[in-house]
């Protein structure tokens, strides 16, 4: 049950990858917790990952922007549908509902088609950008403006 980060999960953008690469880490905790019966882990991935996703979502939304990718509005729609749906299970969650075998099957449809496609999308926007800026330190800038 447990979830194997593949390469062809990745961008290619370190930054990206390595914030994609969070996800598959709650996704195990979540398994982990399945398969034990633990009900918390579900709460703790709730938590957490609402605050990783939003925080995730201002970054890859800010490059999508600054890398001029013309969809970015789009994608901007898709990740607050992720959000409100993170919310309602929290939601579900703090009234005592079992919340973790449906939200467990929810990240990895979100891994195999957002990830996996909808993300390697803007690809080609942001290494265009990285291509005229010089390198990838204007990601790392970018990131640096964000989170200090």
């Amino acid at each position: 049950m447990s979830f194997d980060w593949t390469d062809d999960l990745n961008t290619g953008i370190e930054e990206v990858d390595s914030q994609n690469r969070r996800l598959g880490e709650f996704i195990n905790i979540l398994a982990e917790g399945v398969v034990a019966g633990d009900r918390e882990k579900a709460g703790y991935v709730l938590e957490e990952l609402l605050d990783f996703s939003v925080n995730n979502f201002l970054f890859e939304e800010k490059l999508m922007e600054e890398a001029g990718y013309e969809f970015h509005g789009a994608h901007e729609r898709v990740h607050e549908l992720f959000i409100k749906k993170l919310a309602e299970f929290r939601g579900r969650y703090a009234n005592g509902d079992d919340v973790a075998e449906e939200l467990l099957t929810m990240l990895k449809g979100w891994v195999a088609n957002h990830v996996k496609r909808e993300d390697k999308d803007y690809v080609a926007s942001v290494r265009q950008a990285i291509k005229e800026e010089g390198d990838e330190t204007w990601v790392q800038g970018i990131m640096k403006r964000m989170f200090g």
